[in-house]
């Protein structure tokens, strides 16, 4: 590749925490370097718990908070960045594009006067705006809404890059945002490299099971899930692979731990933690379920059809409807549809379409690559 053709990219995310949508902004680098691009991940803060290999990486800060007080320690961390992209810089060669993975990163890029900046956005902008209102009512939920819309319309007027098409037409056509740009490109996968990895030794169980890799929150819905697992009659063991984060989280776990008790389920549920390679037990599952609220683009899904494991999910917002098409649509269930997923469960189990490359294809590193360089030549050149 010749230095003209060379692109510098930075790739911004909160932190290296185990989960799909830090391991997604390592699958970029990784594949941006591979095609013999300059790429770059910086991290604002601690844990990593992802195994980076050979993709350099720049921790922004060794500690959570700069400051007590939000506003200074927003500017603080974004005086940071600016100080280590110009440090980077500084052998003559200029950043070409950022990449923002997450919301902090969105907001402290835009501070620190990165320019171009593509906002990936990841996930339903309506399921975050539901939260942000939580159960007020009346005049001030009016207010509320009001307030946030116009936030996020301010906010995220720059150049957008969604993960699906779903996401692209909620932002513009329900949210309301005119950002300067908005395309939908789908994260990228190394088809290869998932194999590859997926044949590494692991010490798997001995019988068939289901399988739900994902950190353990309340939009995840483990609940959803073991109450589905429960009135589906199946006697596979159930594996939760996932982390917790912070006290919410370990009091997420605590709770669900319990309604496997009260659900008469807790001898057949394995709650197993954070696996830095989830991909020997993506690829030896019976079947992988999942049963979120809300996605992006879901990564477990696309990991599972390209490791050749049928899933099942819930039609949630975005994301799993552009994944599970044609003969696979079938295993689509209700957000928050216990029965309807119990009963996809059974159906998945007693027979499943072959997964051909006509269901995954389209999800090729290569060609997310390629919609990335062709978006920022063309807004470069206007």
């Amino acid at each position: 590749m010749s230095q003209e053709n060379k692109k510098r990219v930075g790739l911004f995310v909160d932190s290296l925490m185990g989960g799909g949508a830090e391991r997604v902004a390592l699958n970029f680098a990784e594949k941006f370097i591979e095609l013999g691009h300059d790429a770059r991940v910086f991290v604002l803060h601690p844990p990593i718990e992802h195994q980076t290999g050979e993709v350099p990486i720049h921790l922004v800060s060794e500690q959570l908070k700069l400051a007590d007080w939000r506003p200074l320690n927003k500017w603080l961390y974004a005086r940071r960045i600016s100080d280590l992209v110009r440090q980077i810089e500084a052998d003559g060669k200029p950043f070409d594009f950022f990449i923002s993975n997450a919301e902090d990163s969105d907001r402290l890029t835009r501070m620190a006067g990165l320019r171009p900046v593509f906002i990936r956005y990841r996930n339903s902008l309506q399921h975050f705006l539901a939260a942000k209102l939580g159960d007020t009512k009346g005049l001030k939920r009016r207010i509320r809404h009001v307030r946030w819309l116009n936030k996020f319309r301010r906010f995220y007027s720059g150049h957008i890059v969604t993960v699906s098409r779903a996401l692209e037409d909620e932002l513009v056509h329900e949210i309301g945002l005119k950002p300067k740009s908005i395309k939908t490109i789908y994260n990228p996968f190394d088809f290869d490299l998932l194999r590859r990895r997926a044949a590494e030794p692991r010490e798997l169980p001995g019988e068939p099971y289901i399988l739900y890799p994902a950190r353990l929150t309340p939009r995840k819905r483990q609940d959803l899930l073991l109450r589905a697992y429960a009135q589906s009659g199946v006697h596979l063991p159930l594996v939760l692979l996932g982390g917790v984060s912070g006290a919410e989280g370990e009091k997420y776990e605590i709770e669900m731990k319990s309604l496997a008790a009260e659900l008469g389920i807790a001898e057949r549920v394995r709650f197993l933690g954070f696996e830095q390679n989830p991909y020997p037990w993506i690829k030896g599952a019976k079947l992988v379920a999942m049963s979120s609220d809300s996605e992006g683009l879901p990564t477990v899904l696309i990991e599972s059809l390209i490791l050749g494991t049928p899933v099942v999910s819930t039609d949630c917002p975005t994301g799993p409807a552009e994944i599970l098409t044609g003969d696979l649509a079938r295993f689509l269930s209700p957000v928050g549809d216990a029965p309807a997923l119990a009963a996809n469960i059974r159906a998945a189990l007693e027979s499943y379409p072959v997964i051909t490359g006509q269901h995954i294809e389209r999800f090729r590193a290569e060609n997310t690559i390629r919609c990335y360089l062709e978006n920022f030549h063309e807004i470069s050149s206007k």
